[in-house]
């Protein structure tokens, strides 16, 4: 969606007899933010596209949730047309609607997420920097908007002048943020334009944990991973030798004369352990004639022993599988490879779906 206007041509400044103390009512609004457990609302961002003199838009809703075992005291989540972002306990899942896919990182360090577009204008954030000076008032279609600036940067570069203001006008009824507009200059002249409006605040005291939750059938990849073709069917099956949990070798070829199901999987995937929790169901069985293999070709072994000791693995659990994960062309979890009795390839299922989980039990009589 492309618009040729800023929020500066939609507002009007005027002089108007300044409050009694800008300054106080600039700290109240931020403790008020500062203080709710949860903090909502929807916003409409809009970037300049430089030397174009265009401007895209983007609907943003956004969910901050505190928790103090986060990284930046926050997990969160965030929404726009066709893709979702969620920070939570440690991990970020990139959900791309239109390829359903879901793309993970754990991350321990902060300095990614503080760039992430969710939390970069979100005055959660905002508010943090120093200093704020108050330059005016502001009438926006009738209502009265305090309006107060942070410079963020003013140097040279490579003799370059570069010059970085932000604006951030607050409501005094209410003590919420409006709008803010972030100018980047280069020898005095605009490099980039940001500017954006909030609405529909949901300020709430408490903050229920997020329930990560993710349309079936997603396929869950890892930052960083190639992507690569998978195996074909028909194909001889690569053979490998791998240990289980409790140290003992187990080798694919052992099991020739048996079918071999073999679950790629990983911690951070939802339908991964969905589907686990599928086959601990204590009227499911496996076929007779299938063996079942977890193979997890990314976590350490501390960490699935971890992991082992919060979900139930009904069947044999295989590890340090990275080398084993890329013979088999895994490049999105759960992936599940069916072999055949001779060693070859019946069956390749990528994401998880009720069918498969069904084809894999044993029928009842």
């Amino acid at each position: 969606m492309k618009v040729f206007y800023t929020l500066g041509m939609a507002v009007f400044l005027m002089s108007c007899s300044k409050p009694q103390n800008p300054d106080e009512l600039f700290l109240a609004a931020k403790e008020k933010l500062y203080k709710a457990a949860r903090v909502e609302f929807r916003q409409t961002l809009i970037f300049e596209t430089p030397n174009m003199g265009e401007f895209d838009t983007a609907l943003y809703s956004v969910d901050f949730r505190k928790n103090p075992e986060a990284v930046l005291g926050y997990d969160f989540r965030g929404e726009k047309e066709g893709h979702e972002f969620w920070y939570v306990e440690g991990v970020q899942y990139n959900v791309d609607h239109l390829k359903s896919t879901i793309l993970t990182l754990e991350e321990n360090e902060s300095g990614r997420l503080k760039s992430n577009s969710y939390r970069s204008f979100n005055p959660l954030v905002l508010l943090e920097n120093e200093p704020w000076k108050y330059l005016g008032d502001t009438s926006v279609k009738g209502q009265q908007l305090l309006q107060f600036l942070w410079i963020e940067m003013d140097t040279v570069i490579m003799d370059k002048k570069v010059y970085l203001e932000n604006h951030l006008w607050i409501n005094p009824a209410n003590l919420l943020p409006e709008f803010y507009s972030r100018r980047l200059y280069h020898d005095g002249r605009r490099n980039q334009l940001i500017e954006s409006t909030f609405e529909d605040w949901k300020l709430g005291e408490k903050a229920e944990p997020f329930v990560v939750e993710f349309p079936k059938g997603y396929l869950t990849k890892v930052e960083g991973s190639t992507e690569s073709p998978l195996l074909k069917v028909g194909a001889p099956a690569p053979d490998f030798e791998l240990e289980d949990a409790n140290g003992k070798a187990v080798k694919l070829s052992d099991f020739r004369g048996k079918k071999v199901l073999i679950d790629f999987s990983i911690i951070n995937c939802g339908w991964c352990k969905i589907a686990l929790e599928q086959f601990a169901k204590p009227d499911y069985e496996f076929a007779e004639n299938i063996v079942p293999l977890y193979v997890n070709p990314v976590d350490s072994k501390e960490r699935m022993g971890k992991y082992m000791s919060n979900v139930e693995i009904p069947f044999t659990v295989l590890l340090e599988a990275k080398e084993v994960g890329k013979s088999y062309g895994v490049n999105g979890f759960p992936t599940f490879y069916l072999i055949d009795e001779n060693g070859k390839i019946e069956e390749v299922t990528q994401g998880y779906t009720d069918e498969g989980i069904l084809n894999w039990k044993k029928k009842s009589e």
